[in-house]
Order: structure tokens, then C-alpha cells, then sequence
């Protein structure tokens, strides 16, 4: 596709999607989210940080030629493989396989950084979708974002990753808004019931208040979706999980970030800082076990 148009009046709101471990629905949401946001109206840059395991291409029926990875050795520019999608949102097709990716070097988290900040230009919202769990990647880039989407299910085991990530964010970037997403539940009671559980030990232990966004119900409509490869916002509407989103991408557009001392500096200063945090973690560390 052709250079997207720059945004002259403002940068992107940068949202990380995350999770504590695979299999909740994460990237089916961050793709079907990022639909909803553009059905608003916005521009939308879907970025699948998932890195070595990409998958948003499959889901969206892209036919991928470039990524990421070409981007960071230097052999394309972030503009030149950026697709176009269903829905009308714009994505950065991650890697699929590549291990180098999952465990970045430090020039190329440098690099990647840049890239993302380069990328605000070009809409309103930057969805990063990430991978499970609290590798230094996911919490860095998780920690920088102006607001963090923790994707979980009613499944206990779900639910203890998930409060794992929280505190995780928490401790290290109190100031970030947490916004907490429970899926696949089998009827309104049960997520509620989660959404409460998960709420009261964030309040309790960290003195943390999530964000407890609408609830996705469990469908046979997202499947479906899947296997023709169509987002289920647009395959199936009026279903509730695309509802759900639906409002969930309203509730965003009508709470605008939260300016703290934190916030009030831009997203590649937050994720210098994340990055210099994090090596100098590693220093300790390896000095402690020598």
C-alpha cells in the first residue's frame, strides 16, 4: 500500500493488549478492537508484537510478504509493509518462527522503539498486540503504552497469570491505567463474578483499581470466525463479543488518557526508561551470581 497519511493535530493513543498466558483470546481481540476503533471513524495501526509467534495476518486473511523482522535488519522501511486489512485498519505484520525476534538484542529494541514512535504520526490509536506472559519485550513495551488491556478468562489458572501481569506493570509503572477484559465466559454472572474476584485482589494487594471493561461471552461465532478467516466484528455483528467490543472501543474514545507525571512524557521516553530499568536489572543480576 501507499505511505499512510500523516496526523498533523496529534500522536496516537498507544494501547498494549496483553495477557498472562496464551489460549485467552488476546489477539482475536486486539484485532476485532482495532475494527471497532476504525468503525468510530479512527485510524488504526494494528502491530503484532507477538514476536516469533505472529498470527495476526491468519486471522485477517493478509498475505504477507514483509515484517518486522525485514524492518529491523534494515532491509525495509516500517511504512513499506504496512497492510491494509479488513475493517480498514492498517497492520505491521510481526514474524512468525523467527527466534532472534523473540529475544531482541538491544540495538534492535532501540530500533524498534524508534519505529513506533515513527508510527504515531500515521493514526489515532497504535494497538500493540503482545505475547503471554512477563518476558522483558512484553513488559517494557507493556509498561510504556498509555493504557494496558490484560485479556483473561474465568479459568483460575488464567486468572493467576493475569493478576501476575498486573502486578508486574503495577510495580513497575503505577501511574498506567490497567483496563481488565474477561472472555469466553459462559453468561454475564460468571464474568462478573471474575471481574469483581479480580478487582478486590488489585484494590487489596496493590492498591491498584482496574478498569473493568465490558465482558465477552462465550460463542461458537468467534470460532467460526476464525476457520474463514474473518474478524467475528464483521462476520457476525450484532453477535456479543463484537457488542462487547464495540463498547469497550467507545468507553476508550470517551475517557481520554490519564496525563500523570508519567503520562505527560511521550512514549519513546517511557520506553527508554523501561529499557535502561531493565538492563540495569540485568547487570544486578549477573553481578549477584558472580
Amino acid at each position: 500500500m501507499s505511505p499512510p497519511e500523516v496526523n498533523s493535530k496529534k500522536s496516537a493513543r498507544i494501547i498494549s493488549i496483553t495477557s498472562g498466558k496464551g489460549g485467552v483470546g488476546k489477539t482475536n481481540i486486539s484485532v476485532n478492537l482495532g475494527i471497532a476503533l476504525a468503525y468510530l471513524g479512527k485510524r488504526v495501526i494494528l502491530l503484532d508484537l507477538d514476536l516469533g509467534l505472529a498470527d495476526v495476518d491468519i486471522l485477517l486473511n493478509l498475505s504477507v510478504k514483509a515484517d518486522l523482522s525485514d524492518v529491523l535488519r534494515g532491509e525495509r522501511s516500517i511504512e513499506s509493509i504496512v497492510a491494509m486489512a479488513q475493517g480498514k485498519i492498517m497492520v505491521v505484520p510481526g514474524a512468525f518462527g523467527d527466534e532472534s525476534l523473540a529475544n531482541l538484542s538491544s540495538k534492535d529494541r532501540m530500533k524498534l522503539i524508534d519505529t513506533i514512535e515513527h508510527m504515531t504520526r500515521y493514526a489515532d490509536y497504535i494497538l500493540i498486540d503482545t505475547a503471554a506472559g512477563l518476558s522483558s519485550n512484553v513488559i517494557d513495551f507493556t509498561c510504556a503504552a498509555d493504557d494496558v488491556l490484560v485479556v483473561t478468562t474465568p479459568e483460575p489458572t488464567a486468572m493467576l497469570d493475569a493478576y501476575a501481569v498486573i502486578k508486574t506493570v503495577h510495580n513497575a509503572a503505577p501511574d498506567t491505567m490497567i483496563h481488565l477484559i474477561m472472555n469466553m465466559a459462559r453468561d454475564p454472572r460468571e464474568a462478573r463474578q471474575a471481574q469483581l474476584r479480580m478487582a478486590s485482589i488489585a484494590q487489596h494487594f496493590l492498591s491498584s483499581r482496574l478498569a473493568m471493561e465490558n465482558y465477552l461471552l462465550y460463542d461458537n461465532v468467534v470460532g467460526d470466525a476464525v476457520r474463514h478467516r474473518q474478524p467475528f466484528f464483521l462476520r457476525s455483528p450484532r453477535s456479543q463479543p463484537a457488542q462487547a467490543l464495540m463498547a469497550i472501543a467507545r468507553d476508550l474514545e470517551a475517557n481520554p488518557v490519564l496525563h500523570t507525571d508519567h503520562r505527560k512524557r511521550g512514549f519513546i521516553e517511557r520506553m527508554v526508561d523501561r529499557f535502561t530499568a531493565t538492563q540495569k536489572a540485568e547487570v544486578a543480576g549477573f553481578q549477584s551470581d558472580n
